[in-house]
C-alpha cells in the first residue's frame, strides 16, 4: 500500500469514527409533563337597598277617624348580586341590623325606633336570619341575583311610630365551603 493510499484510508477511517461518535451523541429521551389544577369554591355577595317610601296612617279625612290600616310592604323587594363557583352550595343570611332591640329589627330616626322585618319570600312568611331563615343558593359561575329579600312594617308598628326619616343597616353574609 502506498503512502497516499494509507493516508486516504486513515482519513476515511477518521471520518467514519467521527460520524459514529456524532451519531452516538444524538441520542434522545422522552418523558411526560403532568398538568393539574384544583378549583376551589369561592363566593361573593353585593349590597342592596330596600325603600319603603313615605309611610303614613290611613285616615278618614273630615271624619277624624282611622281607616283600616294594613301592613306596609316594600312591594318589589330587593335582589342582591351573588357570584359563586359553578356548583358551589351557599346560604345567604342577614343579621338583626345596627339598631336591633333584642331580636327585633328597627330603623332609627334620632332616638325613635320603627320596627320592621325582612323575609325570604313574597308572602312574608319566612324571616331572613342567620340560621333557619337563610336563602339557599347554588352557584353558576356567573354573576346572578339571589331570590329577593322582602320587608314589612306592620300597621301596629306604623301607628306607634313618630314622624321622622328612619334607616337601618343589615349585614348580609354568604356562607359556603371553600
Amino acid at each position: 500500500m502506498t503512502k497516499v493510499a494509507f493516508k486516504v484510508t486513515k482519513f476515511a477511517l477518521a471520518i467514519g469514527v467521527m460520524v459514529a461518535a456524532s451519531s452516538a451523541m444524538a441520542a434522545t429521551d422522552s418523558a411526560n409533563l403532568t398538568i393539574g389544577a384544583s378549583v376551589v369554591n369561592a363566593c361573593a355577595i353585593g349590597p342592596g337597598a330596600i325603600a319603603f317610601g313615605s309611610l303614613g296612617l290611613a285616615v278618614n279625612a273630615g271624619v277624624g277617624t282611622l281607616a283600616a290600616n294594613g301592613n306596609n310592604d316594600a312591594h318589589s323587594g330587593v335582589t342582591i348580586s351573588i357570584v359563586c363557583t359553578n356548583g358551589a352550595s351557599a346560604t345567604i343570611g342577614g343579621d338583626l341590623g345596627a339598631n336591633a332591640a333584642g331580636s327585633v329589627r328597627n330603623m332609627i330616626s334620632g332616638a325613635d325606633l320603627l320596627a320592621y322585618e325582612l323575609y325570604t319570600d313574597a308572602g312574608r312568611t319566612t324571616v331572613l336570619d342567620t340560621a333557619s331563615g337563610s336563602i339557599a343558593y347554588t352557584g353558576t359561575g356567573a354573576a346572578t341575583t339571589a331570590d329577593k329579600i322582602y320587608a314589612r312594617v306592620t300597621a301596629a308598628q306604623l301607628a306607634a311610630a313618630k314622624k321622622g326619616t328612619y334607616s337601618d343597616t343589615v349585614g348580609l353574609t354568604i356562607t359556603y365551603t371553600p
